[in-house]
């Protein structure tokens, strides 16, 4: 049975980081998409197993950004976190 691939953009962001935490505990391969802007790789330093064992991926680019694109094959689902903060 294929492993379910999940995108998480933002996911280097507070809230985003423990998706990636729960959806990895489920069994999930995970992509992380984050410029972070506000995030943190930081937040997903305690997975530094995951992305050794390759369930984790991570890119550091903006989601308008064309290098972007490729990160999202093979993708089956997509969790949009990513936004522009400003209070």
């Amino acid at each position: 049975m294929k492993q379910e691939v999940v995108l998480v953009t933002g996911g280097a962001g507070f809230i985003g980081s423990h998706v990636v935490d729960l959806l990895l505990s489920q069994g999930r391969r995970v992509r992380v998409l984050d410029n972070v802007s506000t995030g943190r790789w930081e937040n997903l330093a305690h997975q530094s197993g995951a992305i050794s064992a390759g369930v984790l991926e991570t890119l550091e680019a903006d989601i308008n950004d064309p290098e972007a694109k490729t990160f999202f094959s093979g993708v089956d689902r997509v969790i949009h976190l990513a936004a522009l903060v400003d209070i």
